[in-house]
């Protein structure tokens, strides 16, 4: 049996992938239509066992998730086995402020709608571990906190200054759980940009698109205008050239050879390097291409992929 089953819209699918790796990162297992529903298998019954394999389901709670009529069943099956809410089996996390109505209100929600991606991570985990809500150290006592800012509006004559460090800042020092926790948020965001972007194309008259994740670390996409395929490209976590990186494929290759590879760089603030930069794309002059961010990863990685269309056709 699986911990969860996302429940959630198209609208929010990105929103539904962001919690289930959250979660899965938490040592949980879950059930994600986008990752588990398979090319060939029926949606029907994939929703149906689901819903009835999984503990718990959470629903990615939004106005459009509240107009589904879809989504209204999936969230009514787990409500139906625990109306009273004694085994928590129905989770609503709102990742967009709106108004539910009925018997939602009466279901102690996470909101994380308008919060950083690390509170919104901290309230998450909280929110579906079984455990009390206890701070695991004291809260700082209010009267402190008054009387200090009492003081710092008043200071007196023999108000001491805080100290300051004599010695520079030092560079951070990146261990191996940096590198792979900075490779998982960087193909996270490369893998985001590429099904948003794809979606943007696909609303174009003469353009058709597939995206095709294999795994949560691999994917690949495709382009085809006027039903020719004209872009291909593979995307996915490596470990074949001494290291582990972001492998990039082009065409039609198999197997894992390589068009392009991003290393983490320590060199200071965490950056992707681009080896097989040639410097001839306008987007590679424009960036410094051995410390990219990975929305400029991700932004070069897509332009190689699409630089095929702005050829005569094959």
């Amino acid at each position: 049996m699986k911990d969860f089953f996302i429940s959630y819209t198209h609208a929010d699918a990105q929103w539904a992938e962001w919690i289930a790796y959250v979660l899965e990162e938490e040592g949980f297992s879950t059930i994600l239509q986008a990752w588990d529903f398979r090319p060939g298998s029926n949606f029907v019954l994939e929703m149906q066992n689901a819903a009835a394999t999984a503990a718990r389901t959470i629903m990615v709670l939004s106005p459009d998730y509240l107009n589904s009529k879809m989504a209204a069943s999936e969230w009514a099956s787990a409500f139906a086995q625990d109306p009273q809410g004694l085994e928590r089996r129905l989770t609503p996390i709102m990742v967009r402020k709106c108004a539910p109505e009925g018997l939602l209100p009466t279901i102690v929600q996470i909101r994380v709608a308008g919060l950083s991606e690390e509170a919104a991570k901290d309230a998450v985990v909280a929110g579906v571990k079984e455990a009390r809500a206890k701070p695991s150290k004291r809260p700082a006592f209010p009267g402190a906190a008054i009387d200090h800012v009492q003081q710092k509006a008043f200071p007196t004559a023999n108000s001491t200054p805080p100290k300051t460090s004599v010695l520079p800042k030092m560079r951070h020092q990146w261990t191996d759980a940096d590198r792979k926790r900075f490779l998982k948020t960087g193909f996270a965001e490369i893998r985001s940009a590429f099904e948003q972007n794809l979606k943007q194309a696909d609303e174009e008259g003469r353009i058709e698109v597939d995206f095709t994740p294999t795994s949560a670390f691999d994917f690949s996409a495709e382009i085809f205008a006027d039903g020719e395929s004209r872009c291909r490209c593979r995307v996915w976590l490596a470990n074949d050239m001494g290291g582990e990186s972001i492998g990039f494929q082009e065409g039609n290759a198999t197997g894992n050879s390589f068009n392009e590879i991003l290393y983490p760089s320590t060199d200071g603030e965490p950056t992707f390097s681009a080896t097989m930069t040639m410097g001839m794309a306008d987007i590679e002059r424009s960036l410094d291409m051995k410390h990219l961010t990975p929305k400029q990863a991700a932004a070069y990685l897509w332009e190689r992929f699409t630089k095929p269309l702005s050829y005569g056709r094959r």
